[in-house]
């Protein structure tokens, strides 16, 4: 399989810094629940320059362990408080554009993770970028099947925020995009519940999912003629305004 992908966009809400690590944890506590051996959840700690491993209920993925979650520069990044000379990070802190974080998932305690989760969301100032990235280890990728990858979609669609997902190689990327869009037709396309996405032709699979649709391009994943011809063609028929993204 090639190496894949999962880049999504999501509806931004402002949070503070607990609600945002609140929110985390929901979405990975969804992403474990599609698989039996994930167990491990890490963070990267810059205090001992390792991982930091959490507890697998994640009973510990809290405020109380706020600078292992939330990825941010302490000398220069600033916080919105209730005192406002307080530009420091704490729990009930809000961001002006948006926290982040970067989780990783393993089968076992390892140097690479087998999934990694990049999460941003909560910005107080409108017309933010919200997302949810997740990248896969080669040796996952080899095992991991079409529908994992979807119920791994529908987990992040949980979260109630989802308008975007897809599931895309840079190569394939590189070959479908166009100017004047910042979204990409990919293996597996998932919109947020729009009629103008059911108008594609009955040749092209679509799956229901609770609030969209996740368009399935083809039964093998890779970049070939037919797949790139076939994902053109349906970003032909969305038109520019399926296939940009503003926050």
């Amino acid at each position: 399989m090639e190496k894949i992908k999962l880049i999504s966009r999501l509806k931004n809400r402002e949070m503070s810094a607990h609600e945002f690590i609140d929110y985390c944890k929901n979405i990975i506590i969804n992403i474990k629940n599609k698989f039996n051996d994930l167990h491990m959840v890490s963070t990267w700690d810059d205090s001992t320059d390792s991982k930091f491993y959490f507890q697998n209920d994640l009973m510990d993925f809290n405020g109380q362990n706020l600078d292992k979650i939330l990825i941010y520069n302490k000398e220069e990044d600033v916080f919105s408080n209730q005192d406002g000379q307080d530009k420091d990070l704490h729990e009930n802190s809000k961001s002006w554009v948006g926290f982040n974080t970067l989780v990783y998932i393993s089968r076992e305690k390892s140097e690479v993770s087998d999934i990694s989760v990049n999460i941003t969301q909560g910005a107080a100032e409108k017309n933010k970028t919200a997302l949810i990235n997740i990248e896969f280890s080669d040796e996952f990728l080899n095992d991991i099947t079409k529908e994992s990858l979807i119920k791994i979609i529908k987990s992040i669609e949980l979260s109630g925020d989802l308008i975007y997902a897809v599931i895309i190689s840079n190569e394939f990327r590189r070959k479908v995009k166009t100017a004047g869009q910042n979204l990409w037709v990919g293996f597996l396309t998932y919109f947020e519940n729009r009629n103008e996405a059911r108008a594609l032709p009955d040749t092209i699979r679509i799956h229901d999912s609770e609030n969209g649709i996740i368009i399935d391009l083809d039964d093998n994943m890779e970049t070939s003629d037919q797949n790139i011809s076939k994902a053109v063609k349906i970003r032909e028929i969305l038109g520019p305004e399926m296939l940009n993204y503003i926050p």
